[in-house]
């Protein structure tokens, strides 16, 4: 079997926790080098994955003709600079979120990619779930409109970079962009636009911009979906739920793990569990494979990436004008 071998760009504890099994487990993949500014966990990663090497440089890898394709899991204000230099190089990318920080950002990634011709995709998996895929097939086709709420809560640290603008975007950009995308899956038409009420709910003598909101895209077959996003949330309670309401039937997804429809394939009810929480990671990353090496369609490629970009940036507008944004497909479908 043909392996895509590919170099991690970033060393920290969510790729170790997470992609990293999952590229283990996944036959379409060689782990060829591992990059981070700590030399010791670029180290610790290459012999985890059996690497053969692991650097400080970003350059060597980006040189390196024995690197089909990159992982970025960096710090966020790093992300679009080193997408762009990858895709310059000829790498192939997986990014992880956010695509980027601001609109320039953006625009300059679609297009270092479009010139290089690489496959780019972006780390929005909770729309690649499995329920959240199963709910697509139920909804397929269908042309009423749909009521969607997500509710992602969970106490989030203070004192993380995540709330400096600059660095980490703040929530709505480094991580609400997961659920924007989540939920513009689950609508076949455009967004129209966004409002968000919000504000910061953590400690404001340690963050400055607002953490938490309830955000509200409007489509334009008329569905409109809500999340909320909660920064000051609970531990002890549930961290997900989805619920999908459409022409007289619902659809609730528990965590990502537990589903149930009514009124969908000739049943009143449908439940259906899984063994453990499953975001949509391994299906990312096998897609994403099969992109470069085969050919199929791109998962969360450019449009997919840019539009959840986009209404995160109109959520922070929203929040400063207290009032509706316009979305504009020309804005996230860039030429």
């Amino acid at each position: 079997m043909k392996k895509l071998r590919l170099a991690i760009i970033g060393c920290g504890g969510f790729v170790r926790g997470m992609h990293v099994p999952n590229i283990k487990a996944n036959p379409k993949f060689t782990v060829q080098a591992t990059m981070d500014v700590s030399e010791k966990a670029a180290t610790d990663l290459a012999q985890a994955t059996a690497a053969a090497y692991a650097t400080t440089d970003v350059e060597k890898i980006l040189s390196d003709p024995s690197v089909d394709a990159v992982l970025i899991a960096t710090r966020h204000d790093s992300h679009a600079d080193l997408t762009v230099r990858a895709a310059r190089a000829g790498k192939h990318v997986l990014c992880e979120k956010p695509m980027a920080l601001g609109v320039e950002e953006v625009k300059r990634v679609v297009r270092a990619v479009k010139e290089s011709g690489v496959v780019y995709t972006v780390g929005y998996n909770r729309g690649l779930a499995p329920m959240i895929l199963k709910a697509r097939d139920l909804l397929a086709g269908d042309p009423h409109k749909r009521m969607i709420y997500h509710r992602i809560q969970a106490p989030f640290p203070e004192d993380s970079w995540t709330h400096d603008p600059l660095v980490g975007g703040g929530r709505f950009v480094g991580e609400g962009c997961h659920i924007f995308d989540l939920m513009s899956e689950l609508v076949e038409a455009a967004p129209v636009s966004v409002y968000a009420a919000g504000g910061t709910f953590l400690d404001p003598r340690k963050v400055k911009i607002p953490d938490s909101a309830i955000v509200t895209i409007a489509y334009r077959d008329g569905s409109v979906a809500t999340t909320l996003i909660n920064s000051a949330g609970c531990g002890a309670f549930e961290k997900e739920s989805t619920e999908i309401y459409c022409d007289g039937r619902a659809i609730h997804i528990a965590n990502f793990q537990e589903m149930r429809y009514f009124g969908f394939e000739g049943q009143n009810c449908v439940t259906t569990r899984l063994d453990g929480v499953d975001k949509g990671h391994r299906t990312e990353i096998d897609l994403f494979a099969d992109a470069v090496l085969d050919g199929k369609p791109i998962p969360n490629g450019l449009v997919k990436a840019a539009r959840a970009a986009v209404i995160s940036f109109k959520v922070g507008q929203s929040l400063e004008r207290g009032l509706p944004v316009p979305v504009s497909a020309d804005e996230y479908e860039l030429a």
